[in-house]
């Protein structure tokens, strides 16, 4: 039997986990699973991904289109958890009463569970596609990938890099992070001292991309153009906690990008 190539070994993972966690949130509906399912459907993004860069784009756009529709449903979720946890911490009830009600949480989450029948025939679909393309690929082609992604991620960080391009950093880095998995693990203990630093610079721009979103909805709400009282106070405190955090973030950002440009 011919032995598997680790993009084989990885995929097989992430199929055998994808199913499990679905299976797990369509029995429990919990944040963690849900969670752990998103986890997995962007390291399945990141593999078709790559194979679209190998072989015709045409040949893969089912499979691609079906996990940006499943992934975007749970991403809508997840930002409404974000938005709740964050009024939550800082006892904003006025806004999350008036503008984000936690049994709309609720709905989506239920809404969500009601359809993971139909996820998992999405899933079954993306995987019969795009297994031969996995299977068929020399592991040379994602070696030479990610000695790409990486040369793109040293020019991205060695240089002014405005906060715009930020979001957009943080998805590379997460590719990368992705695809050493799919090179020889002799090769990825080379890339251990970049590891720990690209992996430390996503999780702060995250964290800042999470308050800008927050930020965003808010505004899309038109909050501060509300009469009630209790919601002028709660937007004025959230305004300003608001910026602190964003300041502090992009300082730490800052920061971590000078260093590794010196």
């Amino acid at each position: 039997m011919e032995q598997q190539t680790p993009l084989q070994k990885y995929f097989a993972q992430r199929v055998k986990n994808v199913f499990n966690h679905l299976h797990d949130f369509d029995l429990n509906g919990d944040d963690t699973s849900l969670h752990d399912f998103r986890v997995e459907m962007k390291k399945l993004r990141a593999v078709v991904k790559f194979l679209q860069q190998v072989y015709p784009k045409q040949k893969l756009k089912r499979p691609a289109h079906l996990l940006r529709a499943v992934f975007q449903e749970a991403g809508e979720i997840r930002e409404y958890q974000l938005l709740q946890q964050w009024l939550e911490k800082h006892r904003l009830k006025a806004i999350q009463e008036h503008y984000f009600p936690a049994l709309r949480l609720e709905q989506m989450m239920m809404a969500f569970r009601l359809r993971s029948d139909h996820y998992q025939a999405d899933f079954k679909e993306i995987i019969e596609h795009s297994a031969p393309f996995v299977a068929s690929t020399n592991e040379i082609l994602a070696e030479q990938y990610f000695v790409d992604l990486n040369a793109h991620l040293q020019e991205m960080t060695n240089g002014d890099l405005p906060a715009t391009e930020w979001h957009e950093l943080r998805k590379r880095i997460k590719q990368w992070l992705y695809a050493i998995n799919w090179i020889r693990p002799e090769e990825a203990a080379e890339k251990e001292p970049s590891l720990s630093y690209y992996n430390k610079l996503q999780e702060q721009i995250g964290q800042w991309h999470d308050l800008e979103m927050i930020r965003d909805s808010f505004a899309q709400k038109q909050i501060y153009l509300s009469q009630d009282i209790d919601v002028q106070k709660d937007f004025n405190i959230a305004a300003e906690k608001l910026n602190h955090s964003m300041r502090y973030r992009e300082r730490q950002i800052e920061e971590m990008l000078s260093r590794q440009a010196a």
